[in-house]
């Protein structure tokens, strides 16, 4: 997460959509792709939302969405439990963790209704939350990655997948990339490869405006089809700081499975294109994908390594080692010895 991360201000209705802006900025680096329809967020505070008798309360939109997430006031909950209803019903509970001044997105595909629990020192809290819900807009043709060049995998570029620029207000600052960090984006993993451009609109929605963060935290993000999405302006042809590990964004490359890879295991394509990214954004910088390093926490007090604690991390390391967090999953943590093997392998052989 963004280490100096704002929650906005909540909204004072109970439902608000955002204005359709158009696409701007620079082509980036594929070609242009038609302009997706704007994106559209829903605000619905759960004060206005009646609870049942277990703390349930149940929000209902009008207006339908794709990607949810929610920010409060006050400090965060210690737990945060979320379910959607689909054509079939209720699907299952799935906890979401605070990032930098709400929770994490969800992906729920299309709905109108979510069932929210929410807890803090045992209280019921879900009075302190507000419902976020992201309608992403479509795409008349799937954006097509650019071929891969100089070493650099295929890539679906900013404009690619549909970014408005005017929404990206947080400037550019550099750094040096000294590691780089693997994250999922949780969630569920119930979407189809066609939908990956319009799940990270809806991340970039959520992060740059919703958390007030001015841009998408991940400087790439990659679908379980293995295709990689250019995230964080800047991120893959420089060396840019992002928003995804409290505390050690700079010097950093964060890189993300999209999906929740806890019970399930990422595929050999997502596992694949992952090394392939690392492998050569690490040798860019002249950093081993085997290697270690010392990073120096920026995180405030009560984090796993508070300010000014000097750590010794893997170049390639996962985002619990650095923070609080189950990230990227229990599964797509255990794959984190062939993601550094494989990048390894890669390095090597660029260099044959």
């Amino acid at each position: 997460m963004r280490s100096r991360a704002h929650r906005p201000r909540l909204a004072a209705a109970a439902l608000l959509t955002m204005a359709v802006l158009p696409i701007s900025g620079p082509s980036g680096i594929a070609g242009p792709t038609p302009e997706p329809s704007g994106t559209q967020s829903i605000h619905i505070p759960l004060r206005d939302v009646a609870t049942d008798r277990s703390a349930v309360r149940e929000v209902h939109s009008d207006k339908a969405f794709e990607l949810i997430g929610f920010t409060w006031d006050g400090p965060a909950p210690d737990r945060v439990e979320v379910r959607t209803r689909a054509t079939d019903g209720w699907g299952p509970w799935t906890s979401l963790e605070a990032e930098g001044g709400g929770s994490e997105p969800m992906w729920t595909g299309r709905s109108n209704d979510v069932q929210v629990r929410a807890t803090a020192q045992g209280q019921d809290a879900t009075g302190r939350l507000q419902f976020i819900g992201i309608d992403p807009g479509e795409q008349t043709t799937p954006p097509q990655a650019s071929e891969p060049r100089a070493g650099r995998p295929a890539v679906i570029s900013r404009a690619q997948w549909g970014a408005d620029e005017s929404k990206m207000t947080w400037p550019i600052e550099r750094t040096s990339t000294k590691a780089a960090v693997v994250h999922h984006t949780a969630g569920t993993n119930n979407y189809t490869c066609d939908q990956s451009a319009k799940l990270v609109r809806g991340i970039y929605q959520y992060h740059a405006v919703e958390l007030g963060w001015g841009d998408i935290g991940y400087h790439a993000l990659v679908d379980k089809c293995g295709t990689v999405f250019e995230g964080r302006t800047g991120g893959l042809a420089g060396n840019v700081i992002g928003g995804h590990v409290l505390g050690f964004n700079r010097n950093t490359f964060g890189i993300s499975m999209m999906g929740n890879y806890d019970g399930a295991t990422p595929s050999s394509k997502t596992v694949n294109a992952v090394a392939d990214v690392v492998a050569w954004k690490l040798k860019a910088s002249g950093v081993p994908a085997d290697g270690t390093t010392r990073l120096t926490s920026e995180a405030p007090k009560g984090s796993k390594y508070p300010a000014g604690t000097v750590v010794t991390l893997p170049t390639i390391f996962g985002h619990r080692d650095a923070a609080y967090t189950a990230c990227p999953g229990q599964r797509g943590y255990d794959r984190l010895g062939t993601i550094r093997s494989q990048a390894t392998n890669a390095q090597r052989h660029e260099g044959a």
